[in-house]
Formats: C-alpha cells, structure tokens, sequence
C-alpha cells in the first residue's frame, strides 16, 4: 500500500507548520458555504402545531399550519438548492485549495475558481449532485451498502478539483479503481479522527480547528491515492494534469 495512517497524519502536519492559519480560514469559509452538504436541510417542528386535532377546527390554527408548511417546504427548497448549486462545488474547491496547498502558497481566490468557468462548473455541479443522489438512493436499501458507495466515490470531489470536466461515469470509474481494496482502510483512517473531533465538542466549537489537520490529512490520501493510480496506468498526466496551476 502507498500509504499509512502514521505517514499521511505526519506529512499534514508538516505542510501545516506554515499554513495553520490560511488553511483555517480557508475550510471555515468552505464550511460556512455548505461544503460537503448534499442540500438536505432537517426541519422539525413541534409535535403540537402537526396535530391539528389538538386544536379541534380553528381557522387561526389552520392557516398558522399552513403558513408554517410552506415557510418549510420553501425553506427545504432553498436549502437543496444551495446544497447542489453551492455546497458540492465548494466541497470541490476545498479539495482543490487542500491539494495546492501542498504545494505552495494558493490563493484565496482559488477557492472560488470552481465558479470561473461556466462549462466547469455545471459540470461540477452535475456529477457531485449524481454522486449524492446515487449514495443516497443506495442508503434508502439499508445503511451499509450506502457507507459503501460512500468509500466508493470517495474520491470524485479530488478528480473534480483536478479536472472539472471529467464526467460522472470516468470519475466513479476511476474513484471505485482508487478505493479497490483500500475501504476499510479509509474508514478506519475517518475513525481516527473522532477523538479529537469529541474532542473539540467538548469546548464547543473546538472541532472547527480539527478541521484542518483532518482535511490536510485527506489531501495527503488522495495524493497517495493518485500517485498509485499513475503508477498502474489506470490514469495519466492528459486526464489528471497537477495541481500546480489552474
């Protein structure tokens, strides 16, 4: 194997010696902006005001019901919405900030290049929605074959970052090749980071420093990852071309 928890967690730590801070910044912005989101937006409200026959027939209470009902239909609307046109490309860009990083000093800017280029960014839109509607549609057959498609696709928003234009069908291809006998592996590395995600709980909003170490952590894996799928020829350098400039 390319990789072990041990070396991943040390060359992260290295790259953040001089870039704690930038990196921060930079995953609280993409968090703040629902990276990672797939837009499903949990809206619960008292048990009371959906048991209308506790009221008896009040027009007051019906038309509170119904204004209530609407503010959540609109509200869940808003909220996948941002989830697919905001959440997945900034889930896009974060990955791509985290690769730069490794290699320099990125620019801010880098974060919001996913949306630069119109025919890149619908595309990244299109295949990062197609990667949680299929995880998700796999999760409503029971939660493990759900899990799978997760450790399955778990590298599509990285081919992304590095090709934007790569479509869905060559990204799943390609991310199931570079997760093939390495799914428990990438489990048990997430695993790890639960104690110091406990951790920051603990202090409130401690895990938003974990974040970091975390992400970086995740950049060294799929750099890993595609060091091994170049190697095998499974990709090259005319499909996925660096991430030293954009």
């Amino acid at each position: 194997m390319y990789w072990s928890r041990k070396l991943l967690k040390s060359n992260a730590r290295n790259v953040l010696r001089g870039s704690y801070w930038r990196v921060f910044v930079a995953c609280l912005v993409c968090g703040l902006l629902g990276a990672g989101s797939s837009g499903a937006v949990n809206i619960n409200l008292p048990t009371q005001l959906l048991e209308l026959d506790n009221f008896g027939y009040d027009p007051y209470w019906s038309l509170i019901f119904s204004v209530l009902w609407v503010i959540v239909i609109v509200v869940g609307l808003l909220g996948l919405a941002w989830g697919i046109f905001v959440g997945g490309p900034m889930r896009v860009a974060q990955c791509r900030y985290m690769m730069e990083n490794r290699c320099g000093t990125p620019p801010f800017s880098s974060l919001f290049s996913v949306f630069s280029n119109k025919d890149a960014y619908l595309n990244v839109v299109k295949v990062m929605f197609l990667r949680n509607l299929f995880i998700f549609l796999w999760s409503l057959l029971c939660l493990i074959p759900g899990i799978y498609k997760e450790y399955q696709y778990y590298y599509i928003p990285y081919l992304l970052a590095e090709n934007p234009y790569m479509s869905f069908d060559r990204a799943k291809e390609l991310s199931i090749a570079m997760t093939d006998g390495e799914k428990m592996d990438i489990f048990v590395l997430d695993l790890s980071f639960i104690g110091w995600y406990l951790l920051g709980a603990i202090i409130l909003i401690g895990g938003i420093f974990v974040n970091p170490y975390a992400q970086a952590t995740y950049a060294e894996l799929y750099a890993a990852a595609r060091s091994k799928a170049m190697d095998t020829g499974i990709t090259g350098p005319d499909e996925l071309s660096g991430f030293a400039q954009y």
